[in-house]
């Protein structure tokens, strides 16, 4: 599912719009959420690890960046552009095999999900309400690791994700604007789900914040590499953006 053409596409498209953009949006949020799921290596649901109970991972606050542009050639298409840090960590009592090494003591885990990811996207609408149809691409440069101090467990989780992109906007007075996107796919049992739902304010001097909510589910099965996660991590943020 690696995708070679996202540099490429990146090149491409971002040269050209950046010359000719008429809005460019760049938001950095710090983001409160609260992850919760499970981790198998197997298709026995017994076989479960959950996040919370077993390794008791620590919820942290964690940033995110997204940047917008928007020119007005309708042919091509706008672009957006994220990175995100995602990675939480814990100590917790396991008792209980995991990719073929059994740990019956305190373990010490860590998951890590930070992704970049490209998007483009066309305005269908772009008026008082405005709304977006394109293509969003998530790479993933993650892992999950375990340790009691003798057995190891570290397995990658590098993945290139395309998902479909959907983005609504509500333009109401005094510089304020209810918007939301979602990146969504499904695939041989498998869903990637990322909403975002905000409330945006921007001042006449280009800078302006954004309270929201951001939603992301991931529900993964690779039945050949017997790697099983369900996670949903979920909170709300706050942001500052420059708006040009």
């Amino acid at each position: 599912m690696k995708l070679k053409l996202i540099p490429l596409l990146t090149a491409l498209f971002l040269m050209p719009n950046l010359a000719n953009a008429e809005l460019v949006i760049i938001n950095g949020s710090s983001w409160d959420k609260e992850i919760t799921g499970t981790i198998r290596d197997s298709s026995t649901v017994s076989n479960e690890i959950n996040l919370k109970s077993d390794l008791n991972l620590q919820d942290k606050k964690e940033t995110f960046f997204l940047a917008y542009i928007e020119h007005p050639v309708p042919v091509l298409p706008n672009i957006r552009i994220g990175s995100t840090s995602l990675g939480v960590s814990g100590s917790g009592s396991l008792s209980q095999e995991y990719n073929g090494v059994t740990f019956s003591t305190t373990v010490t885990s860590r998951l890590n999900l930070d992704h970049t990811e490209v998007g483009l996207y066309w305005n269908i609408l772009d008026n008082v309400v405005g709304f977006d149809l394109g293509l969003n691409v998530k790479l993933f440069d993650g892992s999950v690791y375990l340790s009691d101090g003798t057995n190891t467990v570290n397995e990658a989780f590098d993945e290139t994700v395309p998902m479909l992109y959907a983005g609504l906007q509500v333009e109401l007075p005094y510089g304020l604007q209810l918007a939301g996107d979602i990146s969504y796919l499904s695939f041989d049992g498998s869903s990637f789900t990322d909403t975002l739902v905000r409330l945006r304010w921007t001042s006449d001097f280009l800078l302006g914040v954004e309270l929201g909510y951001r939603s992301f589910i991931i529900d993964y099965e690779d039945t050949t590499a017997n790697e099983y996660v369900d996670v949903d991590i979920s909170g709300p943020y706050l942001g500052v953006h420059l708006a040009f």
